[in-house]
């Protein structure tokens, strides 16, 4: 068969020129994830590339081709039509019903990437392929039934992924939600001063706080303080020969954006100039454009780019209020602010220790610690075992295609896993 059997490439999609609507652009998509971490709103102007949910992107041009950037449209309103970068090819299934998941899949082949890979036409770094290359794809007669069956194992443990995805999103809005209302706003000190009760925290808690603010705008108690009084850098320069290759290596490109769930890495196999390490727990703070907002949890030991700031708390009962201050809205704005150059600004660790904070005293920092780190400690789990259900996805998806492992086999695989 080929992709061109079961596929329409770049179907129309009626959008009007002119109207705000779902809008998804390259840097939404994840390597090798199925399904799109953000959809934003933007107005059409008539141009690039217009889908429906169930469509496929599939980035053409390099190096997003090679990183696996390729999603199963989802989320969009319903009937509604989204548009997104002129660098997307858009494939739908012409049977929906039993063949858009198996059109993802054939997408994420190891065979059909080296295919479109070798497919790429243009100057250096600016290479991409084109929907009729991508169409000439032949893959083993596989019939409607047995296709279906493919997707719905292979779906099973995205579907997992996915359920893990979004349990961190909550566990991280509600990190987000209660530092900016204990540490920003202040809100339990304003609550116990008006001799009110707080639905949000706990009588214990709250008896926790102090029940007035200063003149100063600090909650009574609590100390006037900079970042680098709780926190310090900890970057440490490693050689590329003195790196195992099957090393964890971190770069800019693998931070995702106000997301600090660290899910995707290299290896320090495609290391060639120094990095710095970094340890299980530490922090990691892309200090290149610091207005994409790329700060995360690292979840496992590794190396990163030296565009990356590698912080800490000074000590352990700090880590969740760094942790969440550095990941705050309010952090990252003063990041921008205090950041050197124009087109390509940086921030330093010498601004960012700098940053004004109130510290609070031992019983509120513990209180936080109590209810945060559990939440933290989530997300790095459910980020190591969202790798090892990726890991299984990936092997199993060529043996089913090739018709090496039958499908019974592999549900009963993924069964042990899910």
């Amino acid at each position: 068969m080929k992709l061109s059997d079961l596929v329409d490439f770049n179907p129309r999609r009626p959008l009007e020129k002119g109207i705000f609507a779902p809008f998804i652009e390259m840097a939404d998509l994840p390597e090798g994830g199925r399904d799109i971490t953000r959809i934003g709103h933007r107005e059409f102007s008539g141009g690039g590339s217009k889908f429906s949910n169930g469509d496929i992107l599939f980035a053409r041009i390099t190096p997003c081709l090679e990183n696996g950037k390729t999603v199963r449209v989802s989320g969009l309103p319903d009937s509604s039509v989204g548009h997104g970068s002129t660098e997307f090819i858009v494939m739908a299934a012409k049977d929906k019903g039993h063949d858009t998941d198996f059109v993802y899949y054939l997408t994420r082949l190891p065979e059909f990437r080296a295919f479109a890979k070798g497919r790429m036409e243009g100057t250096s770094g600016r290479q991409r392929v084109s929907w009729q290359a991508l169409a000439d794809f032949e893959f083993p007669d596989i019939d409607i039934k047995t296709r279906k069956s493919i997707a719905e194992v292979l779906s099973s443990l995205d579907n997992r992924i996915a359920s893990n995805c979004l349990v961190n999103r909550t566990l991280e809005d509600i990190a987000r939600t209660l530092y900016k209302d204990w540490f920003v706003d202040f809100g339990p000190v304003r609550t116990k001063a008006s001799g009110l009760n707080s639905r949000c925290i706990t009588a214990e808690i709250l008896s926790r706080f102090p029940a007035s603010i200063d003149d100063g705008g600090t909650p009574r108690g609590w100390i006037a303080g900079k970042l680098g009084d709780i926190a310090e850098s900890r970057n440490k320069v490693v050689m590329p020969a003195d790196v195992s290759p099957e090393t964890p290596y971190i770069g800019l490109e693998h931070l995702p954006r106000r997301c600090i769930a660290l899910s995707n890495w290299d290896s320090a196999s495609i290391v060639a100039s120094n990095k710095s390490r970094f340890s299980k727990g530490e922090i990691l703070f892309g200090k290149l454009r610091p207005y994409f907002h790329k700060v995360g949890i690292a979840p496992i030991d590794g190396i990163c780019s030296t565009d990356i700031l590698v912080l800490a708390p000074r000590a352990k009962e700090w880590d969740a209020f760094v942790m969440m201050c550095v990941a705050s809205d309010e952090f990252v704005a003063y990041t921008d602010q205090t950041s050197n150059g124009t087109k390509m600004p940086r921030t330093s660790w010498d601004a960012l220790s700098r940053y004004s904070i109130a510290l609070p005293d031992e019983a509120v920092v513990n209180a936080f610690n109590e209810v945060v780190r559990p939440m933290l400690t989530t997300i790095q789990a459910n980020v190591l075992e969202n790798k090892s259900l990726a890991t299984i996805r990936d092997l199993l998806l060529p043996k089913l295609i090739s018709g090496e492992l039958r499908v019974n086999e592999a549900d009963s695989i993924v069964g042990g896993a899910v």
